[in-house]
């Protein structure tokens, strides 16, 4: 299996992994608070440097915890290098303030006292006497795990009033930092400057509503500090993917894929999924259909070699089927897919179950042929790949979802305790793998909700694990080929487009 070697960049944490990150650093490696708010702070005015000219005035609301330590940081350095004017308002008061905070604040007093251009405001009604070209949201930092408080949840409605661009630190006051969720209500950001790691919170729920665009800052934290949920998928990570390309000399170099699809009524499922596979440049897709729908797939499948079993009064796959279905399948080495439009009759669950139950090596289970998984055990030398949308990993669940960050949780435990992979699709979609490395989609996955996409997938998903053996490249490719392809596809006819809101 290919090393996708992903820089820790892309990784997405939850707010508990980037306190550990903290907390481990400065403990562990002597690196103080104060040195990485430093750090934070510079990057941030550097950036917002780019994007507010000259003497512009920024208006930074602060909290009393490190949170509002970065926005003093920022606030230092904009108003010495960049002459801006600072206006700074705590609203919860600036008493007993964090440690390093403090010691911000103490700076700027003193650069206040030498005629820079730093104002405090202690009023909430004297905000009105400020124009200010852009906010900085530095209230509440990743801990937030209630409903916001006073004064905070007035404050961030004040926020939201002002037409200037917003600077969030970390993560928009309000908005949860794992679920993506506001508590009840969120700053909404037009960019946020992520320090350290990506939140899930960003991808998840609610989030890109708020967030606007993910600047991230890294900071000193050593690799083994490190934690994340996930890697995101994202055009960004193009160049540490590796292309699928055939090196076969001949169509049956290639291990075949082999798809098992279709009734009556369905059968678009099982050509979507055919066709997708064969763009891939599989040696060979072998269709296996019952045989009364042989003919409608002679007429849409001209390319794609067809096996059908049973009679021409057949219209679905029912348990006399099995033998030749396996008759067929030890022809030659391949991949099966299994589950496109292939119905829920009691029958051909049945089928599906013995069919699994009986079959070694990758198999992509997809559509109605995972409602069997819960009820049978995976074949210790089999290799699956499930393909659930969130009402399917519910049920596999046993129980509907709650929040995004419960679906990708019980994803990414669900892909380990099985020992299977899980493409759990949805907005976002996210992939669990047996030895616990994730991913995430960082796009609006709302491109591809519409009927068929999701044969579409799993067609492309299996045709590349044809051609390489491998489940995590197969998948991660598909997933940000598809992207780039719809970007393509609606900038050709104009249609509009949300795009991954990583810089």
């Amino acid at each position: 299996m290919a090393q996708l070697d992903i820089p820790y960049t892309y990784a997405v944490s939850t707010g508990e992994q980037c306190r550990d990150s903290d907390r481990l650093t400065i403990n562990e490696l002597g690196i103080d608070g104060f040195t990485l708010m430093e750090t934070a702070g510079l990057q941030a005015a550097r950036f917002i440097s780019e994007i507010e000219s000259s003497g512009s005035a920024g208006l930074y609301f602060c909290g009393k915890g490190n949170n509002g330590g970065d926005a003093l940081v920022i606030a230092r350095y904009l108003a010495i290098q960049y002459s801006h004017s600072c206006f700074i308002y705590f609203p919860a008061g600036s008493e007993n303030l964090s440690t390093d905070a403090k010691k911000n604040l103490d700076l700027l007093i003193k650069l206040k006292e030498q005629g820079l251009a730093v104002y405090l405001i202690n009023k909430k009604k004297n905000l009105d006497k400020v124009t200010a070209d852009y906010l900085v949201d530095g209230l509440l930092g990743t801990g937030l795990d209630s409903n916001l408080r006073a004064p905070f949840d007035s404050t961030v409605d004040l926020i939201n009033q002002y037409q200037a661009r917003k600077y969030a630190l970390d993560i928009p006051t309000g908005l949860h930092t794992d679920t993506g969720l506001p508590m009840p209500d969120a700053v909404h950001a037009d960019y946020t400057l992520s320090f350290g790691a990506l939140k899930a919170g960003y991808y998840l729920g609610k989030g890109p509503s708020y967030t606007g665009t993910i600047q991230p800052f890294n900071l000193s934290f050593p690799e083994k500090f490190r934690k994340s949920v996930a890697k995101l998928i994202t055009t960004g990570i193009d160049d540490f993917i590796p292309s699928i390309k055939r090196q076969a000399e001949h169509k049956y170099s290639d291990r075949l894929l082999y798809i098992v699809a279709g009734s009556e009524g369905l059968t678009g499922a099982a050509i979507m999924a055919a066709a997708s596979a064969w763009k891939t440049g599989a040696g060979a897709v072998v269709l296996i259909s019952p045989g009364g729908l042989l003919e409608i797939y002679e007429k849409n499948l001209p390319g794609i070699i067809k096996s059908s079993v049973g009679s021409r009064t057949d219209l679905s796959f029912n348990k006399s089927h099995l033998d030749e279905v396996i008759e067929t399948l030890h022809s030659k080495d391949g991949v099966l897919l299994i589950g496109p439009g292939i119905g829920r009759k009691e029958n051909t669950l049945d089928f599906v179950k013995e069919l699994l139950q009986k079959t070694t090596g990758n198999v992509v289970i997809d559509a109605d042929a995972l409602h069997v998984v819960p009820e049978i055990e995976k074949p210790e030398n089999a290799d699956w790949i499930l393909t659930p949308h969130p009402g399917e990993a519910g049920k596999l669940n046993g129980s509907s979802f709650t929040t995004d960050f419960d679906r990708i949780t019980w994803s990414a435990g669900y892909s380990t305790s099985r020992n299977v992979t899980v493409v759990s699709k949805g907005y976002p979609t996210f992939v669990g793998t047996p030895g616990g490395t994730n991913y995430l989609t960082g796009y609006d996955t709302r491109i591809f909700a519409r009927a068929g996409f999701g044969d579409i997938l799993a067609g492309t998903i299996s045709g590349n694990l044809a051609i390489t053996n491998d489940a995590e490249l197969s998948i991660v490719r598909a997933l940000l080929d598809g992207y780039m392809k719809a970007i393509q596809f609606m900038k050709e006819h104009n249609e509009p487009l949300e795009p991954d809101h990583l810089l």
